[in-house]
């Protein structure tokens, strides 16, 4: 009889369709993030008059057009994959992790003040990233930054880990941490849709930025494993978000010599 030899599975197949995923859920965060921004710019180009003035306001519109996209892919999603975890549920009782997740946005909210402005704060400087406190701005802008999680909590950590859980099953563990590698890898995502602060910012800002949008995505879906739920990285995500813009504001305020 003539032996017959199992040939091993070929690795680079293997990295071939992770790969793949990978730059499908890239393609996917710019199919959302992308055209609702320019919708959002038509809007306000077709209402200059209110929009000028409001930057918040545009900024909550881009927004709630890039929720209402994500929400969309997610149904479209739940029909073509079908395992896919979303997380879009009410958290079980007793399993909510909201207080956690509060305490962990104020952390998140001063570390990113002093990541984005320690070069201001160190001279004393009055930090000014141009909010306005016209026409409603304290309000508009704290009230946009508070929904941040709502909008974008379900695009990245329900929809994109939701996807690459599906294709990319695996989980990393270092020490007592143990993330879906889906998770890891949207993290990275979570890291490059804030590549505009190489344009804008120092580069030692912007990669303090990237390098916090990193971690951060990865303490989100930690909360939304540990509940089950993405209400968890939702109300992180919003304060963090707040308590650095509402710092902003009021050390401007403070500082600023009239």
């Amino acid at each position: 009889m003539t032996p017959t030899l199992a040939l091993p599975r070929r690795r680079p197949l293997l990295v071939m369709r992770g790969l793949g995923a990978l730059l499908l859920a890239g393609v996917l965060m710019q199919a959302v993030l992308w055209p609702a921004r320019e919708l959002a710019r038509f809007v306000a180009h077709q209402q200059a008059d209110f929009f000028t003035d409001r930057v918040w306001a545009f900024v909550g519109l881009a927004m709630a057009f890039q929720a209402l996209a994500g929400l969309a892919c997610i149904a479209a999603m739940r029909r073509l994959l079908p395992h896919a975890p979303t997380y879009l549920a009410w958290p079980a009782r007793g399993r909510s992790c909201v207080g956690l997740a509060l305490a962990i946005g104020v952390g998140m909210g001063l570390l990113m003040l002093v990541a984005d402005w320690w070069p201001q704060l160190l001279a004393h400087r009055a930090p000014d990233a141009g909010y306005d406190p016209r026409h409603g701005g304290v309000a508009g802008w704290l009230l946009v930054m508070a929904a941040t999680g709502l909008c974008e909590e379900p695009i990245f950590r329900g929809l994109l880990v939701g996807l690459l859980t599906a294709l990319l099953p695996g989980r990393v563990r270092v020490r007592r941490v143990d993330l879906p590698m889906a998770g890891v890898l949207v993290a990275l995502l979570f890291g490059l849709a804030h590549l505009d602060s190489f344009r804008v910012d120092p580069l030692p800002l912007a990669i303090a930025q990237q390098l916090y949008a990193f971690a951060f995505g990865l303490v989100y879906v930690w909360l939304m494993e540990r509940s089950r739920s993405l209400l968890a990285p939702i109300v992180a995500h919003g304060v963090g978000d707040a308590v650095e813009v509402g710092a902003v504001m009021a050390l401007h305020a403070a500082w600023t010599v009239h």
